[in-house]
């Protein structure tokens, strides 16, 4: 488990804000990666707090059903959190850029670039993250697979 990241048996307050910081240069970095104009998103700051709320619950019930030795990985708590991130209604798009060809990827890309930035602290290529973030939209991805890719991705990097 990386220390500081969890505090007893949720995310500490520090990572939580540093979370909600990095959400909006997030989403700035998903809007440029599909080379959608930032200015046709905005984001709801209540559901973004409610998916982390809602990792929270997640991260507690895994850290109870680990043994304290086994601990939690970086990317365990990473995909936690994305795919939380993932699926709370957190982006909106603007009508102007409703035709997109890659607006189903956004808010995945920006859960991936959250996490990326505050947790895992390694640089991803982008085609990494492009291919983790159509898993989330578009195929079956949950929360233990995605803690194994980014585990997988980004190995011992993570503070």
């Amino acid at each position: 488990m990386s220390k500081g990241v969890l505090e007893g048996e949720v995310l500490s307050h520090r990572t939580r804000e540093k979370l909600l910081e990095a959400y909006a240069r997030s989403l700035i970095n998903a809007c440029r990666t599909v080379r959608l104009e930032f200015s046709l998103v905005s984001y709801s700051e209540r559901e973004l707090r409610l998916a982390l709320d809602e990792a929270d619950i997640d991260l507690t019930a895994l850290f109870r059903r680990r043994q304290p030795a086994d601990g939690l990985s970086p990317g365990k708590i990473a995909g936690i959190i994305a795919f939380r991130l993932g699926r709370f209604k957190i982006v909106h798009v603007a009508e102007q850029g409703q035709g997109h060809a890659l607006i189903h990827l956004i808010q995945d890309l920006a859960a991936n670039y959250a996490v990326q930035s505050v947790l895992l602290r390694a640089d991803i290529p982008d085609r990494k993250v492009l291919e983790t973030a159509y898993q989330m939209s578009r195929r079956h991805a949950n929360q233990e697979t995605l803690g194994i890719v980014f585990d997988a991705i980004a190995p011992d990097k993570a503070a």
